[in-house]
């Protein structure tokens, strides 16, 4: 069972500049579980389909390299397993990240893949109305050890009070991926993820997450 303290928590500091709030749990699965989602993700390599950005003219997204690129298996079955954890803490983290408890309506999950190159610059996950009932954003880190690649940072961007929030501006919280680690934050905050650097370029090497949303 995963430690349910929080590793990292920034909290809100005044009107003018507001810290972002997030969660970052250590050692979320029992090694068992960690194994099991490492080997099914390299067992369906050939699932994963080139990572696509939500559009609100596009039923399922459009391809835009100069904004993502990555890889995703969409909905695996091994999802359960975090899904579960997440909803056995998930009152004392929303209390944690200044949120109401709200009425899960769905939840949508996905492995990604990014290996050498591969990124996802500055972006919200509830940012049209597609995915407007977004609530909570999970990343839960896994990947081979020893680790092959470097980068790939989680950058959470603070909220900028009386201005719209840029994209990739300001203050950034920078969470280096760790084995076994989950982050949680609201949708509603920028975020990103740097470019990650694998030599092998082989894709058992890559910085995989389960990652996903909560809806209300």
């Amino acid at each position: 069972m995963g430690q349910l303290e929080p590793k990292a928590l920034a909290t809100l500091e005044n009107a003018e500049s507001a810290s972002a709030r997030y969660v970052v749990l250590d050692e979320f699965l029992a090694p068992e579980e960690l194994e099991t989602i490492t080997n099914y993700t390299l067992e369906h390599e050939a699932d994963f389909s080139t990572s696509v950005v939500v559009s609100p003219e596009v039923e399922g997204g459009v391809l835009d390299y100069d904004h993502r690129r990555s890889r995703v298996l969409m909905e695996p079955e091994c999802r359960e397993v975090v899904l579960e954890r997440i909803k056995s803490v998930l009152p004392r983290m929303l209390e944690k990240l200044g949120m109401e408890e709200f009425p899960i309506s769905q939840v949508e999950a996905q492995i990604t893949a990014s290996n050498d190159g591969d990124f996802f610059h500055c972006h919200s996950d509830d940012g049209n109305e597609r995915v407007a009932t977004r609530q909570l954003t999970f990343v839960y880190f896994f990947h081979r050890e020893p680790r092959q690649f470097e980068g790939g940072e989680l950058r959470i961007y603070d909220r900028r009070g009386g201005e719209e929030q840029s994209a990739g501006v300001g203050s950034y919280h920078a969470i280096v991926p760790q084995q076994n680690q989950i982050v949680l934050f609201p949708c509603s905050l920028m975020h990103e993820i740097t470019a990650v650097e694998c030599p092998s370029q082989a894709f058992a090497d890559s910085r995989f997450t389960l990652n996903g949303w909560l809806h209300r």
